[in-house]
């Protein structure tokens, strides 16, 4: 870093930790057309080891934020990740066995087949991969920034090495840039003064930021004060060491589960570069007693020593050792993640957790894109304060106390021990009772939760975002069935599923869920159903759409303000549009139409309304076959899937960070009910 290059007096917002999750909001808040202030205590981005298993869900957000092509060749995040990682498909599970000390007993999937995602995989690389394709990313996106936002900093926008010091918050509403941070530089000790919109903290499970806002004593933030780490931490104590491995057993490539029968357990994953990760149990047995080896005591020579003790009767060699750390399991969630809606908490700050999982970093990231776009929305003129942003906490907290729970079960089940020899067929029942591994208990666990351990099964509860049908809205509304029209499949506060269609305008296949990149607008969804069967609804919906009293007339936001820096697809170029009216496009909201049947038995210009129709490069036939709907065959399967009757058609809003909003019905009272929905946390 220029040494002559320092930190500005103001900005939007202030990131501390560059880490996934503070890479994550840095992308999405530059995205947005913030000005971001980005820190880090360390000198240069993570070179080995920590996180490394990236999920479908995340994969599936990480492909819809793309990639701005500055330079030929460049791929959006999702893909350069994708080229440089290992693809896990399968799970192997090893067992002592009456006949053998070690046996395959059981393979799964990675994710099965019955869960809707384009990547069915794990995707395997080290964190500071991940971090280098977020950088890239986010220098590319900076250079898009409008003038009065763009402010000089280093690559990738962070400034290394600089630690958090402290922060206020004055809440005078007169007050702009009411969070004032105190930041040192790491190396020359210099400190600066930065004033800001809002302060996120993404410092880790030690967060400096969580303990400057909690207050109450010498463990602020940790178990006292108003933000606690309320959980536990248990005895059990693992390894974990990235190496070059050269081995007789067989399943070295796949993900494997292995519980020996005294030695304890190790599970297996496979890296970038031949590289091989080994989560080894360090435990001890002496006079009988198993026990845990003390962490402090706990060393690389020792954790070897063990992974060739539970590996027997296989063979091992060791090669080059590029990461080893020691940690001990237990489950904590901050019992609040803000307390003023400035400063926020996120990642490993809120909720720390057994690593085995493959969860933490892509929760994490989660957390910080579920949060920049309702930022986003309030900070654009458009959302209540009040109350738009305390729905980050409500909805991402849910997700870390369901991880906690899972996390909980999960590695007490993997540390246990096996039955010994005479257990294993005469007193299984008494082994179990006494802390021993459950092998069918343990697969049937990881096989069930395969759907929250994908990152798809994050369900968000009824709020004023997710009008479900026990939310205060749907429950209140005076015309029954408008709302989640019978036989809608459909879940608002669950991520739209997944589908294929042919866009109108080129007849290529394209993934709907992926047409719209991210850019902080609300995704309008028109499943129009039989083209000659919706053309009075369309036209109604035109009119309305038109009217001054609509959500997208009413919900505008300041005067001039934009979505995000990445502009809509809009009215292709070439295209004269005869209908002379003067196009007034809301840029937080667009608008995507699927017609039931092929692109090939109408035409554009023929759909009655002028709005959708302006969108002509998001219009759609739904005649792409899914085999998760071998009913429907090309006979739109789309809407099969979502449960939308093809006469009578159905709207859905998704919301900016893809999940259903709501679903109404394609007609007058459905446009009514819309206007309900966005009107309670809009202005």
């Amino acid at each position: 870093m220029p040494s002559t290059l320092q930190p500005a007096k103001e900005y939007d917002v202030v990131i501390v930790g560059a880490g996934p999750a503070g890479l994550m909001a840095s992308t999405c808040l530059t995205t947005y057309g913030f000005s971001v202030l980005h820190i880090d205590d360390r000198p240069h981005p993570t070179t080995a080891g920590r996180a490394d298993g990236l999920q479908p869900r995340t994969l599936e957000v990480l492909r819809n934020i793309g990639g701005l092509k500055i330079e030929e060749g460049k791929s959006g995040l999702a893909k350069r990740m994708i080229s440089q990682g290992v693809r896990v498909q399968e799970v192997c599970f090893w067992d002592p066995t009456p006949t053998k000390k070690l046996a395959r007993t059981s393979r799964a999937p990675s994710c099965p087949d019955w869960i809707d995602v384009a990547d069915p995989y794990t995707l395997l690389l080290h964190q500071g991969l991940i971090e280098n394709s977020f950088l890239a990313e986010i220098n590319a996106r900076r250079q898009h920034l409008p003038h009065d936002k763009f402010v000089r900093a280093p690559d990738g926008g962070v400034f290394r090495p600089f630690q958090f010091v402290t922060c206020k918050t004055d809440l005078d509403p007169s007050v702009s840039h009411p969070v004032e941070t105190t930041i040192e530089h790491g190396e020359t000790k210099q400190s600066y003064t930065v004033r800001s919109k809002y302060l996120l903290g993404n410092d880790g499970a030690r967060s400096m930021v969580r303990k400057a806002i909690a207050g109450g004593g010498e463990k602020d933030g940790t178990t006292t004060g108003k933000i606690r780490m309320e959980g536990d931490t248990s005895d059990l104590v693992w390894a974990v060491i990235d190496m070059e491995v050269k081995t007789d057993f067989p399943d070295l490539l796949s993900k494997c589960m292995i519980h020996s029968k005294e030695e304890g357990s190790i599970m297996i994953i496979p890296r970038e570069n031949n590289l091989v990760r080994f989560y080894v149990q360090l435990q001890q047995t002496a006079d009988g007693v198993t026990s845990s080896i003390e962490r402090s005591k706990g060393t690389q020579d020792i954790c070897l020593e063990r992974a060739r003790a539970i590996f027997q009767p296989f063979t091992l060699e060791f090669g080059r050792v590029d990461w080893f750390s020691i940690y001990q399991i237990g489950q904590r969630i901050a019992s609040r993640y803000t307390l003023d809606e400035r400063v926020f908490l996120g990642g490993d700050a809120t909720h720390t957790h057994s690593p085995k999982a493959g969860q933490g970093m892509n929760i994490s990231m989660l957390d910080m894109y579920s949060l920049a776009w309702k930022i986003n929305l309030v900070e654009k003129g458009l959302a209540d304060r009040s109350i738009l942003l305390p729905t980050y906490e409500s909805e991402r907290k849910g997700i870390a106390e369901e991880l906690l729970r899972f996390d909980s079960a999960y590695s007490r089940l993997f540390s246990g021990r096996n039955p010994t020899d005479s257990q294993l067929t005469t007193d299984t029942t008494k082994a179990k009772a006494n802390g021993a591994v459950d092998a069918e208990l343990f697969i049937e666990t990881f096989k069930k939760n395969c759907l929250f351990t994908s990152g798809c099964g994050a369900f968000y509860s009824a709020n004023v975002l997710n009008a479900t049908d026990d939310s205060e809205l749907v429950k209140g509304y005076q015309k029954q069935g408008v709302f989640n029209p019978v036989g809608t499949k459909l879940i608002c506060g669950q991520r739209l599923l997944p589908g294929l269609v042919t866009r109108a305008i080129d007849a290529n296949r394209v993934r709907i869920q992926q047409e719209v990149k991210m850019n902080g607008a609300f995704r309008i969804h028109v499943l129009a159903g039989n083209f000659e069967s919706a053309r009075a609804n369309l036209k109604a919906f035109d009119d309305y759409l038109d009217s001054p009293n609509s959500f997208t007339k009413k919900h505008r936001g300041t005067k001039g303000a934009f979505s995000s820096i990445i502009e809509g697809k809009g009215v292709a170029s070439q295209y004269i549009e005869h209908d002379k009216r003067v196009e007034d496009r809301n840029p937080f909201f667009t608008f995507l139409t699927i017609f039931s049947n092929p692109h090939t038995e109408w035409d554009i210009e023929d759909i009655p309304s002028f709005h959708l129709r302006s969108y002509r490069d998001q219009v759609y036939s739904d005649d792409v076959p899914d085999h998760r709907v071998p009913e429907a065959g090309r006979q739109h399967p789309l809407h099969v899937k979502y449960g939308v009757d093809v006469n009578k058609g159905a709207i859905i809003v998704v919301r900016p960070d893809s999940y259903v909003g709501a679903v109404v019905s394609l007609n007058e009272d459905g446009f009514e009910a819309l206007n309900k929905y966005f009107a309670g946390f809009l202005i």
